[in-house]
């Protein structure tokens, strides 16, 4: 069975449209078969905006895992001082990410990478929705190359469902020297701050 974390180049196509309001302006997404909620926003990556909105980020930003673009691309509509760089090991979701940014008409540097294989640079922030089902080797893995990967002073952002874990996942950064904290908690969801 193939999984939205995977590059299956097997997998048929089938492109649709999602239709999604945020913040009072309406967004429609391109999205296709074996991305991550192909079918409809994800509601903890709307929640993660939100979030991450109230936040005031400047600087340079990785959307790590982007899927097609959602996260990325409803924080830069709405915050025009980030510069930000989106990454999937999924060729269908930088394709998608890259059509969805020329729909809204936002810059952006869209990146095949599994984790940090093809990614050499620094971020002062790190977005990171993980792809639980991959399982806690291959998250643990990308959240110690994301410490790797910030700025001085930088830090990493993630949601998780607290039913799936978030807690541990917040345990094992600590034990990683990573001290996280929960910033917000909506609808099962954590938005969680590290470093």
């Amino acid at each position: 069975m193939s999984h939205y974390f995977e590059n299956d180049p097997s997998l048929k196509s089938k492109i649709r449209e999602i239709s999604c309001s945020f913040n009072g302006k309406n967004f429609v997404f391109k999205s296709d078969s074996g991305v991550f909620s192909n079918k409809e926003a994800d509601l903890g990556s709307l929640i993660f905006v939100k979030t991450l909105l109230e936040l005031d980020l400047k600087g340079k930003i990785l959307d790590l895992g982007c899927g097609y673009g959602t996260v990325g691309i409803l924080l830069n509509s709405f915050n025009k001082n980030v510069e930000i760089t989106y990454s999937d090991v999924n060729p269908k979701c930088v394709e998608l990410t890259s059509n969805n940014l020329r729909q809204y008409d936002l810059n952006g540097k869209c990146l095949l990478s599994d984790g940090y294989l093809n990614i050499d640079e620094r971020y002062d922030f790190i977005l990171f929705n993980p792809p639980i089902r991959a399982g806690k080797e291959v998250i643990y893995r990308l959240y110690n190359e994301s410490l790797e990967h910030l700025n001085e002073g930088g830090k990493l952002y993630l949601v998780i469902r607290k039913d799936k874990g978030a807690l541990s996942h917040m345990k094992y950064l600590e034990s990683i020297g990573a001290p996280s904290r929960i910033i917000n908690k909506d609808k099962g969801y954590l938005v969680i701050e590290c470093l």
